[in-house]
């Protein structure tokens, strides 16, 4: 897997869920809002998102991103891989299995912000179930997650929701 691939899930996860702009999308991410806009020209040329313009105040110019039909069964599909994923993790924490866990939290190290923000795990589970393994936090946490932001975007702090919880605007 490409390193920067958990990071273009993750914006194109923060459009399905209705932030429309480069800044906003920076802004609910924690990413810095160059890395975003070069990561939504690589969603575009993909066919997974695309760039409208709308009058905004006054009669100026309004950029804004919406997922396609592609772009959304996509995020359904890499939403589904790491779900398996997780539960994998989850799986081995109980049966204690603490160096196939190891191996398998180290693995998805860089994809754990964007399973925070699009809920697939909860970081309070997650830091207990690396304390239950005996290993060190600050190993398997990547060096992106913003300590004390609100990962989710949500202003909630509730991460456990559902893929079908999200409005999606979707664009054909």
């Amino acid at each position: 897997m490409v390193e920067e691939e958990p990071k273009d899930l993750m914006v194109l996860n923060a459009i399905a869920k209705g932030y429309k702009t480069e800044e906003k999308i920076a802004e609910a991410t924690g990413l810095p809002l160059f890395e975003v806009a070069m990561i939504v020209e690589r969603l575009l040329l993909r066919g997974l998102i695309e760039r409208r313009e709308k009058k905004g105040l006054l009669g100026r110019k309004k950029v804004e991103m919406g997922i396609t039909e592609r772009g959304y069964k996509e995020l359904q599909a890499r939403r589904f891989e790491l779900e398996q994923r997780w539960q994998r993790l989850v799986t081995l924490a109980e049966q204690g299995k603490r160096d196939e866990f190891e191996r398998e939290a180290f693995s998805l190290r860089s994809w754990i912000p964007l399973m925070i923000f699009m809920g697939i795990m909860d970081i309070m589970m997650w830091m207990t179930m690396l304390n239950m393994m005996n290993l060190a936090a600050q190993e398997f946490m990547p060096a992106n997650v913003p300590e004390g932001s609100d990962i989710g975007g949500d202003g909630g702090g509730d991460y456990g929701g559902e893929f079908s919880d999200l409005d999606f605007d979707v664009n054909i």
